[in-house]
């Protein structure tokens, strides 16, 4: 059997691979895909970790990570927190923005939007402030002017951060962890919160096709979309299974 070569942009050095979570490791109803998920134990099997990058708190975040079989470190909150194995394999956190700052912001948009509501799973987020999509973002974004957050929309919630940090922050301080330059990495995404991951990492494939601003910086973009796209790129990286 001749040895599989694979075609630009995938001839290139991969160490590790960043997936997304929803839209990106789930089926279009956010259920985790199959197929997303024989493609993590591919990359596993070969010895490329996957770090997945999340707006999800920790504990749903971490608990993917752990149905597909991703052994990389897990950035939850959009950057917010990372959770990691040290030398003794024992488990670590570390938060890494500032939550009273999102709370400052969201008492400002709850004041002068008593509609919006914060997602149910919030009781756990530690990091930021997640909200339905029951108000216009850009009326957050209006209201939070001149404080220091970011807001952002995942296509499932509008997050509220500190500003200091994003999912690319956390997915530098998981590939630090992990000893992986960041050129040597290919991020999976599929909305705005995943700008951040294509900005440092050198290879970039985007499974979903509306955010025109995640196209420019994709050097791929799938033909599938959600898990069955992450599959198709898995594919293009390593050859058919």
């Amino acid at each position: 059997m001749s040895r599989f070569v694979p075609k630009a942009p995938f001839d290139r050095p991969v160490r590790a691979v960043v997936a997304d979570i929803d839209g990106t490791l789930t089926t279009p109803d956010r259920r985790l895909s199959m197929s997303a998920q024989t493609a993590v134990m591919r990359l596993e099997a070969v010895g490329i970790p996957v770090v997945v990058a999340s707006g999800n708190v920790m504990p749903s975040a971490r608990t993917a990570a752990y149905m597909v079989g991703a052994t990389g470190p897990v950035v939850a909150e959009n950057g917010g927190m990372v959770l990691y194995r040290d030398e003794k394999w024992e488990e670590r956190i570390e938060r890494l923005a500032d939550h009273r700052i999102a709370l400052a912001a969201w008492e400002r948009v709850h004041a002068a939007l008593p509609g919006a509501r914060r997602l149910i799973t919030d009781r756990w987020r530690e990091s930021e402030i997640a909200i339905e999509e029951t108000v216009d973002i850009e009326s957050v974004r209006r209201l939070v002017a001149g404080m220091s957050v970011s807001v952002e929309h995942t296509g499932f919630a509008i997050h509220i951060f500190d500003a200091r940090v994003s999912k690319g922050t956390g997915v530098l301080r998981a590939l630090e962890i992990l000893d992986v330059p960041p050129d040597e990495v290919m991020a999976v995404g599929d909305s705005e919160n995943d700008l951040s991951v294509f900005e440092v990492c050198g290879l970039n494939v985007a499974v979903s096709r509306k955010d025109p601003r995640l196209l420019a910086k994709a050097h791929y973009v799938a033909r599938d979309t959600g898990g069955d796209g992450f599959f198709e790129a898995v594919s293009r990286l390593l050859g058919p299974p």
